[in-house]
């Protein structure tokens, strides 16, 4: 991508955020005081939401998982949407009832699964539950999207009995959840502008989806339930400070002060992670000249000298310490600058036993280059650790349950405890016991059994 092609891009978006301001101004001439808002769509691309929100009374966006969208996706793009915001409850404003329409085909949504997306929105923050649509359409293009009342008009289909008995359960207490915050310690930097640059570059592959790779390091900590904030790139240094680790996956582009914001933050004792694909263009998606990582460079404690592309389906190993893993797109041929070794590639390509993963001392704190792509477990692996030296709040459930928590006034919290799969689940986790399951009022006593899908709802003292 040219420099040209990515001011084309900041013009798209900045162009359609004009025609959005000047609709709400229009508005503003006849109405002070009701909020506006127009809704987003999560991890879009075209559209630089970090921007928008600043226009914004309160975010609002569009929740449609594919068939096959890991639960940890969608609450990654949950956690985006709440940290454009900066960290506000955000508006749920679409999710389909049922099926949806623009697939390859039609899936139904599974008894349960509705309620279960829906509370898992409220879990990272959202203060509304919202459908489109309520009246099935008779024509058009949507016309086999999922609708509160279907083409039967009628009140008797699972659909609409499952849709009442929710908007039953968030009247009943929906308003002492609302308002409430997620606290957490951990950051990562979704940027608009590495996700242009990233999946623009003609080389060295055509492998990347930076929103996956966001999700390649979000999983490793939603799986072991640690809160995130999704913030931007240029977070000032004061509110950065607020976080003891912060990661920024395959932030190709730096933007200017980005680099020396990080390595403040390092040197006063942050924990900072980033790794292959980093640092490498300036704001006008020109390679910064003197070796990859850029700007990056002094503080990470690597040069990479080159980077190697992997074919589709291949992989390469990484082993080291903790981490046993394969990793895949892209591996990074680093030598280390004071940084440590923590991993190494395996195979017979000829930088087999080079670096793979490292971590250099800056200042009071650390900074951590993972070298390539690592698989579920090797992400899991390389984490682990790191979690437990900065003594991060992590709780092991099983397979598929997430557990979130958010603060109310007064000292409440309010956990959510959620199946994301269509198997009976059952745990203890005494961090809960003593807590009250606001839906049935049961008062938890160690076992705590969930139905496909189910929900859990606990205030805690």
């Amino acid at each position: 991508m040219s420099g040209l092609q990515m001011d084309y891009r900041r013009f798209q978006s900045q162009a359609q955020l004009a025609c959005y301001t000047n609709e709400r101004d229009a508005i503003r001439e006849y109405d002070a005081t009701t909020p506006i808002t127009t809704n987003l769509m999560g991890t879009f691309k075209d559209l630089d939401y970090f921007e928008w929100a600043k226009e914004m009374d309160v975010v609002s966006w569009d929740n449609y998982p594919g068939m096959d969208t890991p639960p940890s996706f969608t609450a990654m793009c949950h956690d985006l949407m709440r940290g454009i915001g900066g960290n506000k409850p955000f508006m749920l404003m679409e999710q389909t009832p049922n099926q949806q329409n623009w697939f390859p085909f039609c899936k139904v949504k599974q008894p349960g699964e509705v309620r279960k997306l829906s509370w898992q929105a409220v879990a990272h923050g959202a203060d509304t539950v919202r459908f489109f649509q309520m009246k099935q359409s008779l024509g058009g293009c949507e016309r086999f999207h999922g609708a509160v009342i279907a083409h039967d008009g009628t009140e008797e289909s699972r659909v609409f009995k499952e849709t009442a008995a929710l908007g039953e359960e968030l009247d009943r207490i929906g308003r002492r959840i609302m308002g409430s915050r997620i606290e957490s310690r951990v950051a990562i930097m979704f940027d608009w502008q590495s996700y242009w640059s990233l999946e623009g570059c003609v080389g060295p592959t055509t492998g990347f989806n930076y929103p996956n790779e966001v999700h390649r390091f979000y999983r490793a900590l939603w799986r072991r339930n640690v809160p995130v904030d999704m913030i931007a790139s240029t977070t000032p240094l004061a509110r950065l400070s607020q976080y003891d680790l912060a990661i920024a996956p395959a932030l190709i582009t730096v933007l200017p002060g980005v680099a020396e914001t990080l390595e403040a933050y390092v040197a006063d004792g942050g924990t900072f992670i980033t790794g292959y694909m980093a640092g490498i263009h300036d704001e006008h998606d020109l390679v910064v000249p003197g070796g990859y990582p850029g700007k990056l460079r002094r503080l990470m404690g690597v040069w990479v000298e080159e980077i190697d592309a992997l074919a589709p389906g291949e992989t390469i190993e990484v082993h080291g310490g903790t981490v046993d893993a394969k990793g895949e797109i892209v591996t990074s041929i680093i030598h280390r600058e004071g940084a440590e070794r923590l991993a190494t590639y395996g195979g017979d390509e000829f930088y087999a036993g080079h670096s793979a993963l490292t971590v250099n001392a800056y200042g009071k704190g650390k900074a951590y280059f993972v070298g390539t792509p690592l698989d579920e477990t090797g992400m899991s692996a390389f984490m682990a650790p790191i979690i437990k030296e900065l003594d991060l709040k992590s709780l092991d459930t099983p397979e598929d349950v997430s557990l979130s928590v958010r603060y109310g006034d007064g000292g409440t919290r309010y956990a959510f405890l959620i199946n994301n799969s269509a198997a009976d689940k059952r745990l203890c986790l005494s961090e809960l016991n003593g807590g009250t399951e606001l839906l049935t009022g049961t008062v938890i006593n160690d076992l705590i059994e969930l139905k496909p899908y189910g929900v859990d709802v606990i205030a805690l003292r």
